[in-house]
């Protein structure tokens, strides 16, 4: 359930970037970096019983007094982009059921189309998507500028290189690995025929930040969000990524 923080809060026609915890959790980092620079406001969160459930100091730069929870809303300020922010994956067995409910969402807020920024392990991958780039793309009922800039940019689309079948996008979910929530949710919004483009980053587990930041760098591509002469700044909470041992009693 969505609970807006104002009346106010208008999600028409926006575009909806949307990360799913996964291997790495390289698109909650590249999140990060879009929230922090862009100076995301948060405008809501999402209420699931199908979270772990959490709680923290802020996550950004800008927000110092903020509580973090599982699931959060950000919006620029002209309301062009908005972007979710999760903190918890899903309870076990309940990735469909989160999905759904994240379906919900998008539906009802009527967003203009939607990207979803995943990982999947690289150790996994097959061996046609071993060279080339790293970060792939998937399209879903989408055949608009997104998709042409797609293929400008040489984003290969997930799978390529393997003998192709009446379904190419069934045969690209099949290539994702330790995904998270990404596979059912592509699933959705394929039945639903709602547009939607996800980029996915082939990683393994570790440091992570040099993936995120090309996962980052790969969305501003696409969407031009952030102008190419600003350069990223991550949060302050970046510092204890690699530092557990050293990390602040409050986050526990």
């Amino acid at each position: 359930m969505f609970v807006k923080s104002a009346d106010t809060v208008s999600t028409s026609g926006s575009t909806l970037i949307l990360p799913s915890v996964s291997i790495g959790n390289v698109p909650q980092l590249s999140v990060d970096l879009l929230i922090n620079t862009l100076e995301a406001t948060r405008v809501g969160i999402i209420h699931s019983p199908y979270l772990v459930p959490i709680s923290g100091t802020s996550g950004f730069d800008h927000l110092p007094d903020q509580r973090l929870v599982p699931l959060e809303v950000y919006q620029t300020r002209d309301a062009k982009w908005t972007i979710v922010q999760q903190r918890s994956p899903p309870l076990a067995k309940h990735h469909r059921d989160f999905a759904r409910e994240l379906m919900d969402f998008i539906e009802l807020g009527s967003f203009s189309c939607m990207i979803v920024l995943t990982s999947s392990d690289a150790a996994l991958r097959g061996d046609a998507m071993i060279d080339g780039p790293q970060i792939r793309s998937l399209t879903v009922n989408c055949e608009d500028v997104l998709a042409n800039k797609l293929r400008e940019l040489s984003l290969s689309p997930l799978g390529s290189g393997y003998a192709q079948t009446s379904n190419d996008n069934v045969l690209s979910l099949k290539q994702l690995h330790a995904a998270g929530v990404a596979k059912p949710l592509l699933k959705l919004c394929q039945a639903s025929k709602f547009p939607v483009i996800a980029l996915v980053a082939l990683v393994f587990e570790g440091d992570n930040v040099h993936d995120a930041i090309n996962l980052a760098n790969a969305t501003n591509s696409l969407l031009d969000i952030v102008p190419t002469t600003q350069k990223w700044r991550p949060p302050q909470s970046w510092q204890w990524l690699m530092a557990a041992n050293n990390a602040p009693s409050e986050m526990f």
